[in-house]
């Protein structure tokens, strides 16, 4: 008798015990990716830089690059607009002279699919600007350089990681500064995880 309480307790215990596991599996909520902003640009990066903007970013917001201003004379269509997540910093630098400008801006696209087509695309469109780009293959994206249309230099590198898609600018008046400034910031950038 007492054998069989014991097997019929035991036999409700593991039935409450895989029902407990299913029950966690049907309700447990995907991991909810990090926020944008853990993988901006540090500021610490350039110390002595004074921080012009930050924060979330909307389609429309006329200060990132993915607006539909900066996109209709590239010929980028709305799919680029359709980020879930946008995230940038500006910095200023200044050497006593002039300024560069730093500029690096993320988006979170639904899939890593989408964020690849829209880097494609921006690599594409920037050669149909009035200053073409000259374009490099870097890994994860495009690496560009141009004359911006105040004659400064401007050196882009254009990635993706998986839903990801990330921008950083660098733009001001001397070349071998903006190629300094690209340089460091390139080593600074965090590493978003590929899903």
């Amino acid at each position: 008798m007492k054998a069989k309480w014991m097997l019929l307790l035991t036999g409700l215990l593991i039935l409450a015990l895989g029902l407990g596991a299913g029950l966690y599996r049907a309700f447990a909520q995907p991991p909810t990716p990090s926020p944008l902003a853990a993988y901006v640009l540090p500021a610490e990066a350039f110390p002595h830089s004074q921080r012009l903007a930050e924060g979330p970013l909307s389609p429309q917001d006329l200060s990132q690059p993915l607006n539909p201003n900066n996109l209709a004379p590239m010929g980028i269509g709305e799919e680029s607009l359709r980020f879930q997540e946008g995230y940038g910093r500006t910095l200023a630098l200044w050497d006593g002279a002039s300024a560069t400008l730093v500029f690096h801006f993320l988006y979170r696209y639904p899939n890593p699919d989408q964020a690849r087509r829209i880097a494609e695309a921006l690599a594409r469109g920037w050669q149909m600007v009035p200053q073409p780009a000259e374009t490099q293959p870097v890994e994860g994206g495009w690496w560009l350089s141009t004359q911006d249309s105040k004659g400064g230099f401007l050196q882009v590198l254009l990635q993706t990681r998986g839903e990801i898609l990330s921008l950083l600018i660098v733009n001001g008046d001397g070349e071998a500064r903006v190629r300094a400034a690209m340089d460091r910031a390139t080593q600074a950038l965090p590493i978003p995880p590929e899903h």
